[in-house]
């Protein structure tokens, strides 16, 4: 077997795996403190006693611990005087509960790429895939991503079972905030009449057994597929871009795993 030319700079592979998890840490918070409180309490009824953006940070903790944890790990923040003051079990339970996830807002005009992938719901184990086989109760969430191609920002994340319906549903509703969709970039999945229909111009390489009898605009996309080839299609339309939303999930599995595990509100 030929060995491969390419060499990776591991100094430089490195740091971006550092900077990845620097960023990924609500850090900022600590630092402005004082001035993202002065700003939630400014025309708050009840004061409150720390700034809103911390509860990501509480969020982040709850992924690996239980709240009475967090209540531990806080206290022994505030000992060590990186934050002012600790928060009791009740507020932090309340916080990550009822933290309220937003997506940036998009520009004008943009084009997005959708995609998903399976995240699995049971972690048996080797021990449990040499004995009874990958298919024994094996059971996936299916996460969708549909990300600003500009910008790299997600517009939209979300457990679906129809990827399509889901995907269009967010296509439509940009469009009803007077967002000009113009492009819409997703994997054959999305070969279907509905996509089509929602007006945008959908680079999308059609499935093998694709009709062209159906809606105009999908019968003029296969044809135009048909007639460049796959390469030259790619090519053309830009299909490459489709990497950002692969790369996302290809990130978010190495950093948190390629299963889900169940954490509960009240504990």
């Amino acid at each position: 077997m030929e060995k491969s030319k390419y060499k990776r700079d591991w100094s430089k592979y490195d740091e971006n795996v550092i900077t990845r998890y620097k960023l990924m840490f609500p850090f900022y918070v600590f630092e402005h403190w004082w001035d993202l409180l002065a700003e939630e309490n400014r025309n708050a009824r009840t004061k409150y006693k720390a700034p809103k953006e911390f509860n990501e940070f509480l969020a982040f903790l709850h992924i690996f611990l239980p709240y009475r944890a967090i209540e531990g790990v806080l206290r022994a923040l505030e000992q060590l005087k990186i934050i002012p003051t600790s928060l009791d079990y009740s507020t932090i339970w309340e916080r990550v509960r009822n933290m309220n996830i937003t997506f940036p807002e998009t520009s004008d005009e943009l084009e997005v790429i959708a995609d998903a992938t399976g995240i699995s719901t049971n972690t048996g184990g080797q021990y449990i895939v040499a004995k009874w086989g990958k298919t024994r109760d094996s059971k996936f969430l299916k996460i969708e991503i549909v990300m600003d191609n500009n910008e790299f920002n997600v517009i939209n994340a979300e457990v679906t079972s129809n990827e399509v319906e889901s995907a269009v549903k967010t296509v439509k509703d940009l469009q009803d905030k007077g967002k000009k969709v113009k492009k819409f970039y997703e994997d054959k999945t999305y070969d279907a009449n509905e996509v089509y229909k929602t007006g945008v111009e959908v680079v999308v390489p059609p499935k093998k057994n694709a009709s062209t009898k159906r809606h105009l605009a999908r019968r003029k996309a296969v044809r135009e597929f048909r007639k460049l080839g796959y390469d030259r299609w790619r090519e053309e339309k830009g299909y490459g871009v489709r990497w950002r939303v692969e790369s996302l999930f290809s990130a978010v599995k190495r950093t948190f795993g390629e299963s889900v595990r169940q954490v509960l509100l009240g504990k």
